[in-house]
């Protein structure tokens, strides 16, 4: 058995506890990722505590360890043993095996549960639209949620829209295509475009269309799965995988590539879902996903990206999501940014929101604290913008600046889109 093989039946708890012993050794020998993130502070700490003997490690530690870790995997690039080095060390994928672990050993709670429903609580979240938004800003209600649920008060949450990023796809759909064009994208929202910030999808149909591009948006996307991490739910997102691939499948045999704007979902479709599935048929599908802003940024190589911007964003303080550094792909959204005639500070550092993870009450202060490294590069200057290509980086931030934001932090698409002088309706 690989070490890493999570969707293979066999593992014990014993095999697990021996695994991550070997990696735990490696990691005392190394120590690059010392300052990472709180999973890699625990362990040092124990390390030292412990004198480097790994096997005095409790299962208090694992646990403690695991629930730290929110799937970043900055350590993964970070580390200089990661496959196909002989040592053969997945840290990320070692903490999802742990998640496995416990939600085996009936550690997960109904606040885990829900809070991975992401299609439930987007759908039930925009149908009640008005009365959600009053209650997730409403401090009573808030420290109700708290209390029951264990989601903090004083996290901020997107507010949900009535009208859905679908629905306003599906009322100008039959105009949004011309004739004429030998590019085609099929669009991947995520669930977060769809219920939360349906401007996003809005504005990257308007670039890509402002480009000559055809683009469709399927019916029957789900959530890519990404969320599951934090419960080890492997079969869960295998299912997702399988999922996108019918739908996107015959798509891909038509000459469609498919765009996605949220880095979070396009790691899934690049990275875990060949490791799920291990199909030509999913490789196949992981090589034709792009990021909208490699895309389009592939466009300007072949010499295709219009290139008249009537609009200088300005200044922009730009955070580069952990999800979207992990593909390897550069600074395509910097780049095209850049291409506006903005001048692009890069911030190469955590916000710390990651998903659900800043949400539980147990860990809300320690994300905020992570997010204070990325919120301290941008009071150093002086912005008209704060942009983020996931939104809830792009929110952490906000949340983190409070009123010294210039303004609501954008995704790069946005401000691309702004630049254009295309309007926001």
């Amino acid at each position: 058995m690989s070490h890493f093989d999570l969707i293979t039946p066999g593992w014990t708890r014993s095999h697990l506890e021996k695994e991550t012993t070997r990696v735990f050794d490696i990691c005392d020998g190394c120590r690059r990722c010392f300052n990472l993130c709180p999973s890699f502070f625990t362990l040092i700490d124990r390390l030292d505590e412990y004198e480097s003997d790994s096997s005095k490690f409790t299962g208090q530690d694992f646990t403690k360890i695991e629930q730290e870790c929110y799937y970043c995997k900055l350590c993964f690039n970070h580390c200089p043993y990661s496959p196909p080095h002989e040592y053969h060390l997945d840290f990320p994928r070692l903490m999802a095996a742990w998640k496995k672990q416990r939600a085996h050993d009936g550690g997960l709670t109904v606040r885990d549960k829900l809070l991975v429903q992401t299609d439930l609580v987007g759908k039930m979240g925009s149908r009640t639209a008005r009365l959600t938004n009053w209650a997730l800003r409403t401090p009573w209600v808030r420290s109700l949620i708290q209390k029951i649920f264990g989601v903090h008060r004083e996290r901020d949450i997107l507010p949900f829209h009535s009208e859905t990023f679908s629905q306003w796809w599906s009322k100008r759909h039959s105009s949004s295509t011309s004739q004429g064009q030998t590019r085609k994208v099929a669009l991947f929202p995520s669930c977060l475009v769809t219920y939360q910030i349906p401007d996003i999808g809005k504005a990257a149909v308007q670039v890509l269309e402002k480009n000559g591009i055809e683009v469709i948006v399927p019916t029957g996307q789900q959530c890519c799965g990404m969320p599951r991490f934090d419960l080890g739910d492997t079969d869960g997102m295998k299912q997702a995988a399988e999922h996108h691939l019918q739908l996107f499948g015959p798509y891909l045999s038509q000459g469609y590539d498919i765009v996605i704007p949220a880095p979070s979902c396009s790691l899934m479709f690049k990275r875990e879902y060949p490791y799920l599935s291990n199909t030509p048929e999913m490789k196949q599908l992981a090589e034709r996903t792009f990021d909208v802003c490699e895309y389009l940024m592939r466009l300007k190589r072949e010499d295709r990206l219009t290139l008249e911007f009537p609009n200088n964003p300005g200044k922009v303080a730009y955070q580069i999501p952990c999800h979207l550094r992990d593909q390897n792909i550069g600074f395509k959204s910097k780049d095209l940014m850049e291409l506006t005639g903005a001048r692009v500070h890069l911030i190469e550092k955590c916000s710390g929101h990651d998903g659900a993870w800043s949400a539980k009450t147990e860990f809300f202060d320690l994300s905020m604290k992570i997010a204070k490294k990325a919120v301290r590069d941008i009071e150093d200057g002086e912005f008209q913008v704060v942009a983020s290509d996931c939104p809830l980086s792009a929110l952490q931030l906000d949340q983190a600046l409070g009123t010294q934001a210039p303004q609501a932090a954008l995704h790069p698409i946005q401000i691309v889109r702004n630049a254009y002088g295309l309007s926001s309706s």
